[in-house]
C-alpha cells in the first residue's frame, strides 16, 4: 500500500494515522511497555471478555495521547491480542513520543 511504512508500529496512510498494537489483557496493572516486532505493546488490567480489554486499551491510549475516547477508533483485531487503531492525524507526535517508552 503506498504510503504506508511497515516497519514501526505508526502508519500515515493517506490522510490517516494507523497504529499497531499487541494488547496483553489481564494485566496486573495498565500500562504501556514499548515497542516490540513492530507494534506497540500495551498492557491492560481488564479481562478479554465481552469488549472490556478494548475499551481499556482505547481509554489508556486516549488518556496518554490528550485526545478524546471517541477519536481512537479499532479498527482490526476486536477478537485478537494484535490490534491497529486509527488514530486522529494531529496526534501524530504525541503517538511517535508514545512508541518511544520503553521497559
Amino acid at each position: 500500500m503506498q504510503g504506508r511504512e511497515e516497519s514501526g508500529p505508526v502508519q500515515l496512510v493517506g490522510e490517516a494515522l494507523f497504529l499497531r498494537v499487541r494488547a496483553i489483557p489481564n494485566a496486573g496493572r495498565s500500562g504501556i511497555v514499548g515497542v516490540r516486532a513492530g507494534e506497540l505493546v500495551v498492557k491492560v488490567q481488564a479481562p478479554a471478555l465481552e469488549g472490556r480489554a478494548n475499551r481499556e486499551l482505547v481509554r489508556l491510549l486516549a488518556s496518554h495521547l490528550g485526545v478524546p475516547r471517541s477519536s481512537v477508533e479499532l479498527v482490526g483485531g476486536e477478537s485478537s491480542h494484535h490490534k491497529r487503531l486509527r488514530l486522529p492525524s494531529e496526534s501524530g507526535g504525541a503517538v511517535r513520543a508514545l512508541c518511544e517508552v520503553s521497559d
